[in-house]
């Protein structure tokens, strides 16, 4: 247990308007280049072995309603192939072909691989609208990403906060 059990719980249950309120403050050019960081280290070895070309002028988007999260990335197409990377597409107005959408906690477990994300998906906590074989295929790579190039800090928070939501789900289920 990493925390006492009520401590967990009430961060567990009282974060999304923190977080809420923490993305509402940050600033988008800090958003963007996180995000490609992210999505670029986790991603360079499925684009060097051209395994993400099944996204070429696909648009892709990753959503968090309870934050008023909605990401857009596609790929890029370069003139040669290993400076092909994921983009953030900035148009609002751009129609995906497909949209994965979870609660902050459910992203949470799907990124930090300690929970299936078929598990997530048949608990309705995960839903995929629109091309839903594209979806599965980008929830099936979500899952291959080896989290452990995140690097210190973001690896150990995002550890910490799907071990924290598993322990609430498991104390919540003892009770029932």
């Amino acid at each position: 247990m990493l925390l006492p059990k009520r401590a967990t719980t009430l961060l567990v249950n009282k974060s999304t308007p923190f977080f809420s309120l923490a993305y509402k403050l940050l600033p988008n050019r800090i958003e963007s280049v996180l995000l490609d960081y992210l999505m670029n280290t986790l991603s360079k070895e499925f684009v060097d072995n051209n395994e993400l070309d099944f996204i070429n002028d696909k648009f892709i988007s990753i959503s968090i309603p309870d934050l008023a999260i909605h990401w857009t990335f596609t790929k890029t197409q370069e003139d040669n192939p290993k400076d092909d990377r994921l983009v953030l597409v900035s148009d609002k107005h751009i129609k995906s072909d497909v949209n994965i959408s979870g609660t902050l906690n459910a992203m949470i477990l799907m990124a930090s691989q300690k929970v299936d994300p078929d598990t997530l998906f048949f608990n309705r906590e995960l839903t995929i609208t629109g091309d839903t074989n594209l979806g599965l295929e980008v929830k099936n790579l979500i899952d291959q990403f080896n989290i452990n190039l995140l690097g210190g800090a973001i690896k150990k928070s995002l550890d910490f906060w799907s071990q924290s939501i598993i322990e609430v789900r498991h104390a919540e289920r003892s009770i029932c």
